[in-house]
């Protein structure tokens, strides 16, 4: 699919730009060997759905690392930079990435760049686009697996109760694969291809309140696992030692059960 300027969404980001303000930046804490959990699987298989509600119950931070990739590509756009020609500006943007991810009381995530909220600003098609595009480079890759380590690290703040906790429940392409490839609880989710076009279908009326045809959103899901499962580095794969689950007929309480099971299991072994 090939990348279209949107004049409006630079003109957004440098509005968002001008307002920025002093960023609530999290505590710089690190742990050597943070508690980690991956989830992984291709969109519209229920990734962040599960990954919110696993971290939730396990008392510990939801890490979206398409959050990091979309985050660059927002900032892409509003430096006037192209996803496909200007690799090596793209390359410089991601290793100065001021970016910062807080927790919400609900679950999710805050996404601060610069000091803005971008949270809504990056989960635009145009973004999305952009950020499958600027994924795929190599070197890119590199320096957002430096900065998805740097934010497991990091201890962070309890919106419920001010508490200091570490760990996460990090959900993603290649965070089983790629990024934490020694984390001892890892996931990989999957779909029927319908169903999980129906899910980005509602997804996006959502975020928008429109419903787009549903052949748009087959055929741009098709594009995406595309770029996805055949890019050099970091391809979508079942990493290894992965827990496969298959989401078609099985809703995300039940998945986060099965998960909860399997670790508490895991638990229990390698303590004895």
């Amino acid at each position: 699919m090939p990348w279209k300027r949107n004049q409006s969404l630079k003109a957004q980001g440098s509005r968002l730009k001008g307002k920025a303000a002093a960023s609530h930046l999290q505590p710089r804490a690190s742990s050597p060997k943070p508690f980690v959990v991956t989830i992984d699987g291709p969109a519209g298989v229920g990734k962040s759905t599960v990954a919110k509600l696993l971290a939730q119950r396990l008392g510990v931070m939801y890490l979206d690392t398409g959050a990091t990739y979309r985050s660059l590509a927002f900032a892409a756009v509003r430096g006037d930079l192209n996803p496909i020609t200007d690799r090596s500006r793209l390359a410089v943007l991601a290793r100065r990435l001021r970016l910062v991810l807080q927790p919400t009381p609900e679950g999710g995530l805050r996404v601060r760049l610069d000091g803005v909220d971008i949270t809504t600003h990056i989960r635009t098609e145009e973004v999305s686009e952009a950020a499958a595009q600027v994924s795929q480079y190599p070197e890119i890759r590199a320096a957002m697996v430096r900065l998805q380590r740097r934010l497991a690290r990091r201890a962070w703040t309890d919106p419920r109760n001010g508490m200091i906790r570490r760990g996460v429940v990090v959900e993603g392409r290649d965070t089983g694969s790629v990024v934490f490839p020694q984390a001892p609880y890892k996931f990989f989710l999957d779909a029927d291809p319908e169903v999980r076009a129906r899910r980005r279908q509602q997804e996006l009326e959502r975020l928008y309140g429109s419903r787009p045809p549903l052949a748009q959103v087959r055929e741009q899901l098709h594009f995406r696992d595309g770029l996805d499962r055949h890019r050099r580095v970091g391809p979508l794969v079942k990493p290894a030692g992965a827990i496969a689950v298959n989401t078609t007929h099985r809703g995300a309480v039940q998945i986060v059960r099965l998960m909860l099971t399997y670790i508490h299991q895991r638990k229990s072994v390698s303590s004895k």
